[in-house]
């Protein structure tokens, strides 16, 4: 999915709401540079990885490997 600002991105980019109420997709490089008019909402799409090891579920760009293949095909890794 691309940055609306950019139009770089990859599979897990954020939902904001800007100031003015409307909602745009945005890399992290380009929320680092406008984090203080954007606020994070939740999207269209829930994106989370769970342990393989120790089974806790959380963003996949915390584990060092992530891959579709869990329950219905979630993503997963360690």
């Amino acid at each position: 999915m691309p940055c609306e600002l950019c139009g770089e991105g990859d599979t897990w980019i954020k939902t904001c709401l800007t100031p003015s109420g409307s909602r745009l997709t945005v890399c992290d490089e380009c929320y680092g540079e406008h984090a203080s008019e954007l606020r994070i909402v939740p999207g269209d799409w829930v994106v989370a990885a769970r342990c393989d090891h120790c089974w806790r579920y959380g963003n996949p760009r915390e584990f060092v490997e992530a891959k579709p293949g869990g329950r219905k095909d979630a993503y997963s890794g360690t």
